[in-house]
C-alpha cells in the first residue's frame, strides 16, 4: 500500500469536527438504510471513534503486526455486533464516496484505487478475526 498517497489523500479530506466521517455515515444510512438500526449511539461520537481509527491505520500501514493484532481484536467485536460480510463492502464504497466528494476535483483516481485497497485490506484482516463454526461447537 501507498502509505503516502493514503496520508496526503486523508489530509486532503479530513474536515474539522469529524465531517468526514460524520459525511461517510450520511451517505451509509442513505444507500444503505438497513444498517443504521445497528447504531444506537450517536453518529457523532460514533464518527470521532471512526476518524481515529482511519488514522491509526494510515499510521501504522506497513506494521503488519500492529495492523493484524488491532483489526483483528475490532474484527472480533463486530462480529459481535453482527456486522456481517457484505457490510463491509458497503463501508468501503461509502467511505470512498465521502472521500471524493469532499476532496472534489483534486480527488483522483488513484486515491480511490489507494483507498480501495486499503479498505479491501482491513475488511480482510477484520474478517480474518471472525469466530468460525469450529469456535462455536468448541473444536480445537
Amino acid at each position: 500500500m501507498d502509505k503516502n498517497l493514503l496520508e496526503h489523500s486523508l489530509a486532503l479530506v479530513d474536515l474539522p469536527d469529524d465531517g468526514l466521517t460524520v459525511r461517510f455515515y450520511e451517505i451509509l444510512f442513505d444507500r444503505h438504510p438497513e444498517v443504521r438500526p445497528m447504531f444506537a449511539r450517536g453518529i457523532r461520537q460514533q464518527a470521532g471513534m471512526l476518524r481515529t481509527a482511519v488514522i491509526a491505520v494510515v499510521d501504522h500501514v506497513d506494521d503488519a503486526e500492529w495492523l493484524q493484532s488491532t483489526l483483528g481484536t475490532l474484527g472480533r467485536r463486530h462480529a459481535e455486533l453482527g456486522v456481517t460480510e457484505p457490510m463491509y463492502g458497503a463501508v468501503a464504497e461509502c467511505m470512498i464516496a465521502a472521500m471524493s466528494e469532499i476532496g472534489g476535483p483534486r480527488w483522483t483516481t488513484e486515491m480511490t484505487a489507494a483507498w480501495s485497497e486499503a479498505l479491501t485490506a482491513v475488511a480482510s484482516l477484520m474478517l480474518a478475526a471472525y469466530p468460525t463454526a469450529d469456535d462455536a461447537s468448541g473444536a480445537a
